[in-house]
């Protein structure tokens, strides 16, 4: 295997080179197919085009080098060019599995799927033991929850083809996207069954425990994917995270351990075994690898709260806020650093310096709706009431009525209600109606406490038109 990866690569270079002294070489079709296939794995754009353009020179009734020009357009992001060319072909061409293969990727992308089985259908029939198509039926056959064929045809591409299981990620991003938690865990079950020597299945299946909590039998589920593969740093890391989610967190520490082992540009596995380290008790330990984890990635946002909470802990505040302060110098436009930091200045004499690092972020923006809207959500949803109290009254007269967001009104309200300001929240409510009165929802669903109040339903139902 690597002689040829060998080959390829000097066959790509020798085809740069004689581009680049305008030396005409000739090679043939299979050749062109190598390197056009290096150079699309590259995203070697340049090159990639020139190969195409003179393959298709030579070979013009080979419909692959047609393809190859489509899949290129994809990668450009150039759909409409992409989808003329696939016309294009299909007028001129016998249609091919790869073609039809090709249409089914550019609708995904143009989210117009509703053809796609019918389309690797037809590819079916005309090479019917291909399991790349079968591989991919199963995956739009997931999409449309007709599971129980799907899992026949991933088999079936599995049978002719074990290394399909590098891909069965793919089918996870769809399970947990659509939280179907249980069939994920049959499909996997019925795949670990059949091919138990498949370390993909097995870490599918660890996934499909741990989105059910069953944090036992996801660690048992990850260890099986390890005998098939030990070098997979992500299965001792989700070993790690289920040990975690069961507070067992000297044995979370060991597969985070083993897992930056393998992978040491894993800042993840460092972060997390400093949280274990914190929830511990070991401070000193946990600012250890706190601090290896800025090591390699300076702007990591639980790492730079854990350090400033540790040194919050040992009562050491103004270290926490320089700390972060200096932090945030370094990425002003980060939401959610900034965000997790607001716990740090809720004394009334911070909130200066406090402002100072929101106006840093406003800064950055040129429109600020979406920020308020996030401060707004995450001050109720960790209760920092008070704080939101403060801020909203403060930017409601500090930004100008030009740039101020349409809802400030009702985030300032709604702040007064659940600091139980309730006569100053009747002012900037009954504005807020008569601005914009269906915007009241929005306002109502940032906490049920809300609708308990009888002044917030009273000034709804005189507001209303």
């Amino acid at each position: 295997m690597k002689e040829f990866e060998e080959n390829d690569n000097q066959l790509v270079t020798e085809f740069k080179e004689s581009v680049d002294t305008h030396t005409n070489k000739f090679y043939d079709a299979e050749e062109y197919e190598i390197i056009i296939e290096e150079l699309i794995s590259a995203f070697d754009f340049e090159y990639l085009d020139i190969a195409i353009s003179k393959a298709l020179e030579i070979y013009h009734q080979n419909v692959a080098f047609h393809l190859y020009k489509v899949k290129t357009h994809i990668l450009k992001f150039e759909l409409d060019i992409a989808e003329e060319e696939l016309n294009r072909i299909e007028q001129d061409f016998e249609p091919t599995p790869e073609f039809y293969m090709e249409k089914v990727y550019l609708s995904n992308i143009l989210n117009r799927n509703e053809d796609n089985i019918k389309l690797l259908k037809k590819a079916l029939q005309i090479a019917p033991g291909e399991p790349d198509i079968h591989f991919l039926i199963g995956f739009e056959l997931v999409k449309k929850k007709q599971f129980s064929e799907a899992i026949e045809h991933v088999k079936f591409a599995l049978q002719k083809d074990i290394t399909f299981e590098e891909q069965l990620s793919i089918f996870s991003f769809v399970f947990e996207e659509e939280k179907w938690h249980q069939q994920a865990l049959e499909f996997y079950s019925a795949l670990t069954e059949e091919f138990p020597f498949a370390g993909a299945a097995w870490f599918g299946l660890g996934l499909s425990y741990s989105w059910q909590d069953r944090y036992e039998d996801s660690i048992e589920a990850y260890k099986l994917a390890l005998t098939c593969d030990n070098e997979i740093a992500t299965a001792n890391f989700n070993i790690g995270n289920s040990y975690f989610e069961m507070k067992q967190y000297a044995k979370a520490i060991e597969y985070y351990v083993e897992a930056h082992r393998l992978d040491k540009a894993d800042f993840h596995s460092l972060s997390n075994i400093a949280d274990c380290y914190n929830l511990m008790g070991k401070n000193k330990k946990a600012l250890e690898f706190y601090r290896k984890t800025l090591d390699i990635n300076p702007n990591h946002n639980e790492a730079i709260i854990g350090v400033a909470g540790i040194l919050q802990k040992e009562n050491k505040v103004d270290e926490a806020r320089i700390f972060i302060e200096k932090a945030f110098a370094n990425s002003p436009q980060d939401m959610d650093l900034l965000f997790q930091s607001l716990m740090f200045y809720a004394e009334e004499e911070q909130f200066e310096t406090l402002t100072n690092l929101i106006n840093l972020t406003l800064n950055q923006l040129e429109q600020f709706d979406d920020f308020f809207k996030y401060l707004a959500h995450f001050c109720v949803s960790n209760e920092f009431y008070e704080i939101g109290y403060y801020l909203f009254d403060f930017y409601n007269i500090e930004i100008e009525e030009s740039a101020k967001p349409d809802m400030m009104n009702y985030y300032l309200a709604a702040f007064c209600f659940m600091t139980n300001r309730i006569e100053e929240g009747k002012e900037p409510f009954s504005i807020a109606l008569l601005e914009d009165y269906d915007a009241h929802y929005e306002f109502l669903a940032l906490s049920p406490v809300l609708e308990t109040y009888d002044e917030i339903i009273y000034l709804i139902q005189q507001y209303q038109p």
